[in-house]
């Protein structure tokens, strides 16, 4: 009885451990894509200031990643759905598709912060 406790015991540690290393990998794949969406945003966008990612991303029912994000653009506030390659939906933005040769701030999610030059 006591040999089958202690392996319920590794096997429940082992699986805990699995479930902590998945969640760190969604993180950091989740910050990948959110800089990937940022450069995306920067490649195509005249004037963008800063890109403020509001939550972590998510993938939608029809298996597409996207987060919310505010970009600040010409000191304006304007609400996006990026996806992993750029603009996806939102405010209507200022029109052009020169993109930003200006260095752009980024706040990630998870309070990290980078200027993409």
């Amino acid at each position: 009885m006591k040999k089958i406790m202690v392996m319920a015991g590794c096997i429940i540690m082992l699986l805990m451990g699995i479930g902590v290393k998945v969640q760190i990998n969604n993180k950091n794949s989740n910050l990948e894509k959110q800089r990937t969406a940022a450069i995306g945003v920067k490649e195509v966008q005249p004037e963008v200031e800063e890109i403020h990612f509001i939550e972590d991303g998510s993938i939608d029912g029809g298996g597409a990643w996207s987060v919310d994000a505010k970009l600040k653009i010409n000191n304006k506030i304007y609400n996006e759905i990026l996806t992993k390659n750029g603009l996806g939906a939102g405010d209507n933005l200022p029109e052009g598709n020169t993109g930003t040769r200006i260095p752009v701030e980024v706040l990630y999610s998870n309070g990290q912060e980078e200027t993409l030059k």
